[in-house]
């Protein structure tokens, strides 16, 4: 045996797991550009958490809720939250329950973590209040809304003007209640325009001044860089309480939950239901991303039916794990309509 591996056989064993330890070492400690998206936890809306409702409704009767409704979520690894290794890159590439995405198709260019991790909670935030609003529309309670800035865009009109949280009442003298109205006031003004703001910062009112330059989409329409959001005034207040999660996709859900809560009418009658999409204010439902992983979650968790946006149809047929009944949507009231029985799942178009 000793004679055996004296032999050259023995010497290209060492080289070869020598080679193989040095492309292992490569693979665990070499940053690449991409983000690793994979199934992550799923939460209960109708559900607590540490001790307290996640969505807390007072000013109206509520009502008692029977099932599991739950927002599904994925998880990042990558990109602005630390180095992916070509390792763990290309683990996910095999992965069928994994996606592994150019950093630059998610993020701007040097967005660091806590750009990052701030514009995942603005967006967690405004799809809080868009779900709010769009669920108390649902079910005829009175709200009134206006647009907030989420972001003043770097090198904007806008910049050194407007800031992070503050609320448009008026523009030009005309009161907007949505961001669909503000841009529409902007935009139609023109570049090279004064557009005299009215805004409500920290609790108190005052009127600021922008100029607006060329709309890059349409250089004939006014454009200040501004992302907003939508705030609601409504005698009915829901209170949120979920933290560490950022992102918009869990609107449609959150929208559900509300409703659900505030009808006589048992929408799930013990189903468990999961889901995602974005909601605007009017109850439009929008497309997301990661459908697959979050697909791959609700069913590894045992969901029944799969509520999904209709814009998502390009990947749904495929990534629908076998057993998974999906219900691709359009709007929170096809989704209610579903869950009362009153509407088949729609199923995505056949291409």
């Amino acid at each position: 045996m000793s004679r055996f591996f004296d032999t050259p056989r023995k010497r290209v064993v060492i080289i070869a797991l020598g080679c193989w330890l040095i492309v292992l070492g490569v693979m665990t400690s070499v940053p690449v550009p991409y983000v690793r998206l994979a199934p992550g936890p799923m939460f209960d809306v109708l559900g607590d958490s540490d001790g307290q409702q996640i969505i807390a409704v007072a000013g109206a009767k509520t009502y008692p809720t029977t099932g599991q409704l739950d927002m599904t979520t994925v998880t990042e690894r990558g990109g602005p939250f630390g180095d992916l290794t070509l390792f763990e890159a290309f683990t996910g590439w095999l992965d069928p329950k994994v996606a592994v995405v150019p950093t630059s198709l998610l993020y701007p260019p040097d967005t660091s973590s806590d750009d990052a991790e701030q514009q995942g909670a603005d967006q967690f935030a405004d799809s809080q209040e868009k779900a709010r609003i769009a669920a108390l529309r649902q079910v005829g309670e009175p709200v009134e809304t206006r647009p907030w800035v989420q972001e003043v865009l770097k090198d904007s009109p806008a910049e050194g003007v407007l800031e992070h949280g503050d609320v448009v009442l008026r523009a030009n003298g005309t009161e907007v209640d949505s961001p669909k109205q503000l841009a529409k006031v902007v935009q139609d003004a023109g570049p090279d325009a004064d557009v005299v703001l009215d805004i409500r910062r920290d609790d108190k009112d005052t009127s600021v001044e922008v100029t607006t330059v060329a709309s890059p989409i349409d250089s004939t329409k006014g454009y200040l860089g501004l992302s907003l959001g939508v705030q609601a005034d409504s005698p009915v207040t829901v209170d949120f309480h979920l933290d560490d999660i950022g992102g918009p996709s869990a609107g449609l859900i959150f929208s559900l939950g509300i409703v659900d809560k505030l009808t006589a009418d048992d929408l799930l009658d013990g189903r468990f239901v999961a889901g995602t999409g974005t909601m605007d204010d009017d109850g439009k439902v929008g497309a997301i991303g990661g459908i697959a992983q979050k697909l791959a979650a609700a069913k590894q968790n045992g969901a029944e039916l799969f509520l999904a946006p209709k814009d998502n149809c390009d990947e749904i047929p495929a990534a629908t794990p076998e057993g998974l009944t999906v219900a691709a949507v359009e709007t929170l009231d096809e989704a209610v309509r579903v869950l009362e029985g009153s509407m088949d799942p729609p199923s995505c178009p056949v291409a």
